[in-house]
């Protein structure tokens, strides 16, 4: 499992719905049975496929006016999947679009998060409508032994930080909204909200994150000590990001930078090996520049001293700002002993 790394990372162990046939009801009342069938599964698939599935779901629906649809999505156990959060805010911008462009009403869709499985997975069931026990869900789960990184949102002109007209939800209040859901569920367990702003970010605009942030989280019922914000280092001039993790109860500090140490050291004590280095921010300057700076190479044991090292010398070329452990991710596969690094680059002008 992979722990602690952005969009590529693994994301935290799922809290789900027991099974599906508990989660929709099939076990032992065959009448119900007959009326719930899943009308189609899917994977990872582009958006053009998706809607399309999607449309005739719809239509399944409009056919069904008694019906409602449930789309149950399951995140892969693979270590390259989506973060839990944005995983859901995919699945959920399935059902907007069935909500906002196909025209069912909202209270007829909903979305639940099912068992991780070995491939990721959204399966479109059609339901009783006005049978409402027939989905159950755990009102509870244990909070996480250590910080999940749970989602991340990028901040910025939506053409550049965003991309066009994804079919995810992708705006700040969607990934709050997940998570205010989550916290729900881990009942205990707090939450850290740190912003990486933009280099051309005010305070106040920075500012103006976190009190959104907490004023949504709050106002869904999450406990005001349950939130512990953090401004960090600018991730470039064009996109910001804000992560969103689930930590443990007894987490005093939204402290990013000392949770990706512990990752480092452990790594470097258990002699993990570099499995991949990803390079961002650098717009103009190409990776080949940057990689022969890089001391610390893929394939290799992994150097907190090479690390630095590498840190060091991407400084002195000058075309850069500063670059310290401060702008590395890092996260950790124990089952292949592999480490899988990030580091954040801003671009001095030209």
């Amino acid at each position: 499992m992979l722990v602690g790394i952005r969009l590529r990372r693994l994301v935290p162990k799922a809290l789900v719905l027991s099974s599906l046939a508990v989660t929709l009801g099939l076990a032992g009342n065959p009448a119900q049975a007959q009326e719930t069938r899943k009308t189609d599964q899917f994977g990872t698939i582009n958006a053009e496929d998706a809607m399309a599935r999607l449309d005739r779901f719809a239509i399944e629906l409009k056919s069904h006016p008694e019906s409602r649809g449930v789309i149950v999505a399951s995140n892969t156990i693979s270590r390259h999947a989506a973060l839990r959060g944005q995983f859901l805010r995919l699945a959920n911008g399935y059902r907007n679009y069935l909500v906002t462009s196909r025209a069912v009403e909202a209270e007829r869709i909903s979305v639940v998060e099912g068992n991780r499985k070995r491939e990721s997975s959204f399966e479109l069931w059609i339901m009783p409508r006005y049978d409402l026990s027939t989905i159950s869900e755990e009102a509870s789960a244990a909070e996480p032994p250590t910080p999940e990184l749970f989602d991340a949102i990028w901040t910025g002109p939506e053409g550049q930080c965003v991309g066009h007209l994804p079919i995810e939800l992708y705006k700040l209040d969607d990934s709050l909204r997940i998570l205010s859901a989550a916290l729900q569920h881990h009942s205990r367990a707090k939450t850290w909200i740190v912003v990486h702003p933009r280099s051309r970010d005010s305070q106040t605009a920075t500012q103006s994150i976190i009190n959104q942030s907490r004023e949504l989280l709050t106002k869904n019922g999450i406990k005001p000590e349950r939130i512990l914000v953090a401004v960090n280092s600018p991730r470039g001039s064009t996109c910001g990001v804000v992560d969103f993790w689930i930590v443990p109860q007894n987490s005093t500090k939204a402290d990013e930078a000392a949770y990706y140490s512990r990752l480092m050291e452990e790594a470097e004590k258990n002699e993990y090996t570099v499995s991949t280095v990803y390079f961002t921010g650098n717009e103009h300057i190409r990776d080949m520049v940057l990689r022969k700076q890089f001391v610390q190479k893929e394939g290799d044991l992994f150097s907190r001293r090479l690390l630095d090292q590498s840190l060091r010398n991407f400084t002195r070329l000058g075309l850069v700002y500063p670059v310290t452990l401060d702008d590395v991710e890092a996260g950790l596969d124990h089952e292949e002993k592999l480490i899988q690094l990030t580091i954040y680059f801003r671009e001095r002008r030209r």
